[in-house]
């Protein structure tokens, strides 16, 4: 088991400081390229009339872009109104207060900075034109409502919306040409998203392969507890069964899963539970950091607290079981007959407090799904179902202490009660012993 462990962990860490350091290069090629963005000094903002938006390219010049890139959008009359700015003092209008509109929804502050683009002019040569601001495509906290409902619009794959630029809090200046106004296409499902996809597969499918014992009760292994009536008392009784290897029926399910071992301990449903909100979390991440490009406003306070709740879960089972202490560390209750019923069972069968935490596990999970794929954010969990989670989990911490389980004693050295119970009982004397001189003759 523990080399199976270090197998894991080691290609885990292989491969996730490989497909880091391709995404980091990537973001700071995209970092360095850009501008550093000044912005203007809090004031009214105000456009002078005759702005237009005329055009809108990606840096690579395309109108293919995926969240995260830098586009540049060509507002017309942009650079006469800001020469007239410098040249009278009373004009307020500075461009670097104009923030930028997508499908007529204004992503708050994310906003432009003037750049200078070269462009072809006459007889294809190259001149200057400083009529352009750029963007960054990136979701900010301000900005979040306004790319969800974006993102609820998209197809599978893209977003076709028309990119405008205007003053925070007012309406996008108009374009140049109504009848093919500025288009972009942000990519969704980019490289960026196919390469932590299959980051989060790899570390999926290695658990599954080498580490997914570590989901088991961490009784010991080997030793077993079997229901017998002695001496009209019903008690757990040790014995040990081997543990047996079988193939598996198909190549794909040797392949991911190795060969079959009989007679294991039962899963655990908090290392379960553990498991499930460590994957989910870690998962949901990577997706959302390969669609956006932003890995520092992921995580919310909400999913560290279900980590935090399912942790202590954990290790108060751990604290239960007498993990660490090798004279009260008691065998497993049961051989495991099957995932589901492991967790949701011990060894008087299936029990609803464990059912309960079952269920809303599953419940909240597919609601943290769903917001991942809808938003692409972690939900922000209010209070009470916080609070529920808690409540679940303490009763079932409550309620694994008054299970019952093994003992540790091996099964060829039986108890003393055991001993007493097999060995028959003396006869009974009917006659009184000789030489008793309390018993009169008759």
């Amino acid at each position: 088991m523990y080399k199976n462990v270090k197998r894991f962990t080691a290609i885990f860490l292989l491969v996730f400081l490989l497909i880091v350091s391709i995404n980091f290069a990537a973001i700071a090629q995209n970092s360095s390229d850009g501008p550093s963005v000044n912005f203007a000094s809090p004031q009214i903002c105000s456009v002078p009339p005759g702005l237009k938006t005329q055009q809108v390219i990606a840096d690579n010049g395309r109108n293919l872009v995926k969240m995260g890139d830098r586009i540049r959008v060509r507002v017309e009359g942009l650079s006469a109104a800001t020469k007239n700015t410098t040249a009278n003092a009373s004009n307020s209008f500075d461009p670097r207060q104009l923030v930028l509109y997508l499908d007529g929804y204004e992503l708050e502050d994310v906003h432009g900075e003037p750049v200078i683009v070269m462009v072809p002019g006459k007889d294809q040569q190259k001149i200057v034109d400083d009529n352009w601001l750029a963007f960054r495509l990136e979701r900010t906290d301000s900005s979040q409502a306004a790319w969800n409902t974006l993102l609820g619009q998209a197809n599978r794959y893209s977003i076709n919306v028309i990119a405008g630029v205007g003053c925070p809090k007012k309406l996008a200046i108009p374009v140049s040409n109504p009848v093919s106004p500025p288009q972009l296409k942000i990519v969704l499902l980019s490289w960026r998203f196919w390469l932590c996809l299959i980051l989060v597969l790899s570390v999926v499918l290695i658990f599954i392969r080498y580490c997914r014992s570590t989901l088991r009760s961490p009784g010991i292994e080997g030793v077993y507890s079997k229901k017998e009536v002695i001496g009209g008392q019903e008690l757990l009784i040790p014995e040990k069964a081997e543990l047996e290897k079988e193939d598996r029926k198909t190549r794909i399910a040797q392949f991911f899963l190795g060969r079959k071992k009989l007679n294991k301990n039962p899963f655990s449903l908090s290392i379960s539970q553990l498991a499930f909100w460590t994957f989910l979390i870690f998962g949901s991440y990577l997706i959302i950091y390969g669609i956006t490009g932003d890995y520092t406003n992921i995580l919310t306070q909400q999913s560290l607290i279900l980590l935090g709740i399912n942790s202590i879960t954990a290790f108060g089972t751990s604290l239960i079981d007498g993990q660490g202490n090798e004279k009260k560390r008691k065998g497993s209750q049961r051989i495991s007959e099957g995932f589901f019923y492991d967790i949701l069972s011990d060894i008087n069968g299936v029990n609803f407090h464990r059912f309960q935490t079952f269920i809303w596990t599953v419940a909240i999970g597919l609601f943290f799904v769903w917001e991942v794929i809808k938003n692409l954010a972690m939900p922000e969990f209010d209070e009470t179902l916080l609070t529920l989670q808690g409540i679940s989990a303490a009763t079932y911490l409550g309620l694994r202490g008054q299970e019952q389980h093994g003992m540790t004693e091996e099964p060829e050295s039986p108890t003393i009660e055991e001993h007493s119970s097999d060995q028959p009982l003396p006869p009974a004397q009917d006659n009184p012993p000789e030489g008793d001189s309390s018993i009169p003759n008759s």
